[in-house]
């Protein structure tokens, strides 16, 4: 997959696989969506990454569990599958917290 290119069908598919991934581990303790993926060029290495935006309902003091943060881990071989071989960094955000969240980040999404 070529890097600075996610479109939107393919932020579909990615998001698709995290929330899966999460409903099937979380088994309904805690909620997500929306799950938005933007892609990130690393300002230092210069490597490009997928920086995902997890919004959580729930107890968040679940998500302090060492699953939660190794993310990438656990949907890799789905991501390869669809050809996305760029490393995954999970932000998990309280579903108070989205609203301020993302206008204080300027996301465009």
């Amino acid at each position: 997959m070529t890097t600075g290119t996610i479109d939107k069908s393919l932020e579909l598919q990615i998001a698709d696989i995290v929330q899966r991934t999460l409903d099937d581990h979380y088994q309904g303790a805690l909620t997500f969506g929306p799950i938005r993926v933007q892609e990130t060029d690393d300002m230092v290495t210069g490597e490009w990454y997928l920086q995902i935006f997890i919004v959580v309902d729930g107890d968040y003091q679940l998500l302090a569990d060492q699953w939660s943060w190794r993310l990438y881990h656990h949907i890799e071989p789905e991501l390869q599958a669809i050809s996305v071989t760029q490393y995954v960094l999970p932000r998990y955000i309280p579903k108070n917290d989205w609203g301020w969240f993302h206008e204080a980040e300027g996301l465009d999404f």
